[in-house]
């Protein structure tokens, strides 16, 4: 956007100052061509043996033209000089603004590589594979307080009595099964990279 911007306006003020040379430069050639002219004249006349009365004439209108030619001249070269002293800021933007569209640049390309390293270590993590409910080796019965602490109480799968009832505080393992977490009738175990949640009755 800003890159865009400063070209519309440093292209704006170059066709500006065409203009204004294509003009002076079109006025110049027709007085120009209108000195040539009346060199041409005033050669013929003189081979026709002119009175000296046309010849001071037509040589005061020749000064004339050339004096005007030459201040056309000079308005010229200055109104050249005026646009470069116009153009010396619009320059000195334009250099800014490529700087500032060069760091922003770096400044993205930066960021892209970022998100493309974290990607790619995210995808080198190991999935861990979740074990549901279903697939567990043992039940949540439900939850007790004993002696001020939490515990769960879990029977493996299939049990037939009461005596393989199972006490398990947060932090102790069953059957290679840590126990996360404790919320209620919920339990949350962790075994290597697999996570297990069980509900009470569930």
């Amino acid at each position: 956007m800003l890159k865009r911007l400063a070209y519309l306006i440093a292209g704006s003020t170059l066709l500006l100052l065409a203009a204004a040379m294509f003009w002076c430069v079109n006025h110049l050639n027709t007085l120009m061509l209108a000195q040539q002219q009346t060199q041409r004249q005033i050669i013929q006349w003189r081979e026709q043996s002119q009175p000296d009365s046309d010849y001071r004439e037509l040589e005061v209108a020749v000064k004339n033209i050339t004096g005007r030619t030459e201040a056309l001249t000079r308005q010229l070269d200055d109104a050249a000089s005026a646009q470069a002293e116009r153009l010396n800021p619009i320059n000195e933007q334009l250099n800014e603004l490529k700087g500032q569209i060069q760091a922003l640049s770096a400044s993205y390309q930066h960021l892209q590589q970022q998100t493309a390293t974290r990607s790619r270590a995210k995808a080198k993590r190991p999935v861990s594979s979740p074990l549901w409910a279903a697939k567990a080796p043992f039940s949540l019965i439900s939850s007790e307080f004993r002696a001020g602490r939490q515990f769960a109480v879990i029977t493996p799968s299939g049990y037939h009595s009461l005596s393989q009832l199972q006490l398990v505080a947060p932090g102790d393992s069953v059957q290679g099964w840590q126990l996360l977490q404790l919320d209620g009738d919920r339990a949350t175990f962790r075994k290597g990279g697999q996570r297990l949640t069980l509900n009470a009755g569930g």
